[in-house]
């Protein structure tokens, strides 16, 4: 592992490999080289687990996300997948809790340990920011391009999953229950990441569907390599130099050489290897946010409807959902988005009425890393510090008036059926390693996602995004990393 890369990507998950593809489309010349620590956890590296062969695989996938709660696949993907604990063969979605560290005020928080991160199971909702969720500090036009790139990247699809007579009178009825002052954020259809297909599953784009020679090396410029764990940047204060790998295998520590690098781990442990490695700005885990989760299901009444059982229409073998549909946040006068997954489920037909309101920004929720504590694989141990406050606990109570009437405009909801989720079930942290115009003491990397006061060192993924969310994370964190790519580039 002598060579020395143009550009060193650790993360192999859908932020890594949009940067892997956006630089080499820019630099065919450039090496590239992008790290994973996780093994394969289907036949085709870097597919999304809707579309594997392996028919108990697909059949834990399928079973699990009908159940439209991400905290109850990972609880199910943990025990189905992999069985009851984790090493370094595991491979799937674990509680974080599980490498050691104290996430007891942050329960539902979980990590991938594969190739392809959670980029092979995340449910392929790519809903975009809107108002404030949008970084001011960014220009306008720059922000709505990378967007569009971004969109075309993860395969945006906005329509039907098959066809369905309850689609059209479900519109109907919660436009009129939550109605939008926009009209372009009417109640309708979830954007989608994938390619939908009559006879087969909607074909979830996976990190292989983004840069397909990264996980297939059909370009010898880029390489991936797995099985590496990263456990220090090695820096001199404004230069990283090489990043120090553990073969997972044998247990042999190299260092790995570059001229640029890129950290695309995740929102918890991007931050983790930054400490580790002696590099520690004043808001490096601080601000970490999560919008809230208010979870919830509903009976739908055909009858109001006009329709009846007969008409509920069979998805293809192996797809969860008959539909999936969106109700948009409209900024502050309502900054709660609606993620809404129709399906049958245990002989019932049934909505999902899943919402996710922003909470604030504050410094007091943050992870804190040990320099005496290590995790399961000697990393500084995490304990994270969150809670709600006053401001965000009134957003939840408005929150949930806005998913009860939507859920009673299809069918009787009652109050107790509604449910606020644990902090960090939605998977959707953001923060942790925040963009900034300024080197303030608030953000972590500037507006190109170059850490502060490094040359070559850049951060990518949902722990850059600055803002708080209602919306589904990984879009916008990918608008990001398109942006973040194209400042690596000119560079090369």
């Amino acid at each position: 592992m002598s060579d020395v890369f143009d550009l060193v990507i650790v993360g192999s998950g859908p932020n890594g490999s949009i940067v892997a593809r956006e630089v080499h489309e820019r630099n065919p010349e450039a090496r590239i080289l992008v790290i994973e620590a996780g093994p394969m956890i289907t036949g085709v590296a870097g597919e999304h687990l809707v579309e594997v062969d392996e028919n108990a695989m697909n059949a834990s996938y399928e079973d699990l996300m009908r159940r439209a709660r991400q905290i109850e696949y990972v609880k199910g993907a943990m025990v189905e997948i992999e069985g009851d604990g984790w090493n370094a063969e595991s491979t799937g979605v674990f509680p974080a809790a599980f490498f050691g560290h104290d996430f007891s005020q942050f329960p539902g928080a979980s990590v991938s340990w594969n190739i392809g991160g959670m980029g092979v199971h995340w449910t392929a909702a790519t809903p975009w920011p809107y108002a404030e969720e949008v970084p001011d500090f960014l220009p306008r036009q720059e922000w709505d391009a990378d967007l569009e790139t971004a969109r075309s990247l993860l395969r945006t699809y906005v329509g039907p999953l098959v066809d369905n007579p309850f689609t059209e009178p479900i519109f109907a009825a919660i436009r009129e229950a939550v109605p939008s002052p926009d009209p372009e954020r009417e109640f309708g259809y979830m954007p989608m990441a994938g390619i939908p297909h009559v006879d087969r599953p909607f074909a979830r784009t996976g990190p292989r569907d983004i840069a397909p020679y990264l996980f297939d090396a059909s370009e010898p410029n880029v390489q991936l390599r797995t099985g590496l764990f990263v456990t220090r940047i090695h820096h001199d204060g404004s230069t990283v130099t090489g990043l120090e790998v553990r073969d997972l295998a044998t247990g042999e520590t190299t260092t790995i050489s570059g001229r640029r690098f890129l950290i695309a781990a995740d929102a918890l442990r991007t931050p983790q290897l930054l400490w580790a490695s002696g590099i520690r700005p004043e808001a490096l885990g601080v601000r970490l946010n999560e919008h809230a989760s208010i979870d919830g299901d509903v009976e739908i009444d055909a009858a109001r409807f006009g329709l009846s059982g007969a008409d509920i229409p069979t998805p293809p073998p192996g797809e969860p959902f008959i539909g999936s549909y969106w109700s948009p946040s409209v900024g502050a006068e309502r900054p709660a988005h609606g993620q809404l997954m129709e399906r049958a489920f245990d002989g019932k037909h049934v909505l999902g009425v899943g919402w996710y309101c922003a909470t604030e920004i504050r410094p007091e929720n943050r992870i804190e890393f040990s320099d005496e504590q290590h995790d399961a694989l000697g990393m500084p141990r995490m304990t994270v510090h969150f809670s709600y406050s006053e401001k965000d606990m009134e957003v939840i109570r408005q929150t949930m008036q806005v998913q009860r009437a939507a859920a009673n405009a299809v069918g009787d909801f009652p109050d107790q059926d509604s449910e606020i989720l644990p902090p960090g079930a939605s998977l959707h942290y953001t923060g942790s390693v925040r963009m900034g115009p300024a080197d303030d003491g608030t953000s972590v990397v500037d507006t190109d996602g170059r850490v502060w006061g490094f040359e070559n060192l850049f951060l990518a993924g949902n722990g850059v995004v600055p803002t708080a969310l209602t919306c589904n994370a990984t879009l916008t964190g990918a608008t990001l990393s398109v942006r973040i790519a194209r400042a690596i580039s000119a560079g090369i």
